[in-house]
């Protein structure tokens, strides 16, 4: 079996460009949960359609906005809408997912249901209510991942294999169906932010996912701090990069900001306030590192977005890619063209606006 996960171009000109779905709704607003549902996957098989190249899914548990919980289950019907698009986990949450031959299991059919189209992506979870909930330890999260991890790479050959680890046990175990490429180990996205955690990762060969909430400047830093721990562990490997990112195109830097900011409000004030993320800020002026909050005046202003997304014109919005492209190697960008409550026309605009307004313009940079 092959080393190496992905066999993608270490060195594209242009990263390939995915959407976010986390098929949420607004309750302020009463959508119901299964229009969100349709709505997303409506916009999965539209974005197949006009060239998208990855479709992105991620988990949380228990939120009110019907955040899925259930990413296995939504990549079957994205699957089943789309023909050449590659879904991504960015990223599940191993520990919560059951036994790591089952996820095993369940990667292989929707691997050969989508035609060898599945990346799968793990993380060990940081909200503590979602273990509480299941009953599930969440002082071992770290432990249940990467046993999940090894029981993935050991089950994908297809060969039969025990296992014991010291929460999860299998003996003679066996997969089947095999995937579609049995002789490399699986693509495997993983989520990292701890020093710790990018190490463990870079030697498990898997790509690197960063969140959207880190600045320019820390994401860079992440990146080449995980090729360096990628050469400290001597793996030769590619390691893709992929990056979470907000891209809203309007007639105007005032237009599209207006448009997109009653979505961010939802988005970073409720499901990813700093209370939750644990997000902090250091002052230019003073030097001083503080925690943010919700209501804290650098959040979500101009600065805080300029500091991460690209909000604006397709002028300033292709700069803004620009320099990130120049500020770091990416090889998938990501963005979320349908937040909770947007409807799915706008949301169908938003994603073609960044497909045909921005990245032309990019291509022609970078070839230049």
């Amino acid at each position: 079996m092959s080393s190496a996960r992905f066999s993608d171009d270490p060195k594209p000109r242009l990263p390939r460009l995915g959407i976010a779905l986390s098929f949420q709704r607004r309750p302020d607003l009463d959508e119901p949960f299964d229009r969100a549902y349709r709505e997303s996957l409506e916009l999965a098989a539209e974005a197949d359609r006009l060239g998208i190249d990855d479709i992105w899914l991620a988990e949380h548990h228990g939120e009110d906005d019907g955040y899925n919980p259930s990413p296995l289950v939504a990549a079957g019907a994205i699957a089943a809408v789309t023909r050449r698009a590659r879904i991504c986990f960015g990223i599940a949450l191993a520990p919560l997912q059951g036994h790591p031959l089952r996820i095993a299991e369940d990667l292989a059919v929707l691997d050969n249901l989508s035609g060898g189209r599945i990346e799968p992506g793990f993380g060990q979870g940081y909200r503590p209510e979602e273990f509480a909930a299941q009953g599930a330890d969440y002082d071992r999260r770290t432990r249940a991942l990467r046993e999940c991890l090894d029981v993935l790479d050991a089950a994908w050959p297809g060969e039969r294999f025990d296992y014991h680890g010291q929460i999860h046990r299998v003996d003679g175990g066996l997969l089947r169906p095999t995937p579609t490429r049995p002789d490399r180990r699986p693509p495997l996205w993983l989520g990292a932010a701890a020093p710790r955690s990018r190490r463990r990762a870079a030697a498990r060969g898997a790509g690197l996912v960063i969140a959207p909430l880190t600045t320019i400047e820390h994401t860079a830093r992440q990146f080449e701090a995980y090729e360096e721990a990628a050469d400290a562990a001597r793996v030769t490997d590619y390691l893709p990069h992929a990056l979470y990112r907000e891209i809203e195109v309007g007639d105007s830097d005032e237009a599209a900001l207006a448009t997109f900011e009653p979505y961010l409000h939802h988005v970073y004030r409720v499901q990813y306030a700093p209370e939750r993320t644990g997000l902090t800020h250091r002052d230019p002026a003073t030097g001083e590192r503080r925690q943010l909050t919700a209501d804290d005046p650098y959040y979500l202003s101009p600065p805080f977005l300029d500091e991460r997304w690209a909000i604006g014109s397709p002028e300033r919005c292709t700069d803004l890619v620009g320099s990130w492209l120049d500020a770091m190697r990416l090889d998938r960008l990501i963005f979320h063209p349908k937040p909770a409550g947007r409807s799915l026309p706008d949301g169908v605009a938003a994603m073609t606006r960044v497909l045909d307004e921005v990245w032309p313009s990019l291509r022609v940079r970078r070839q230049g």
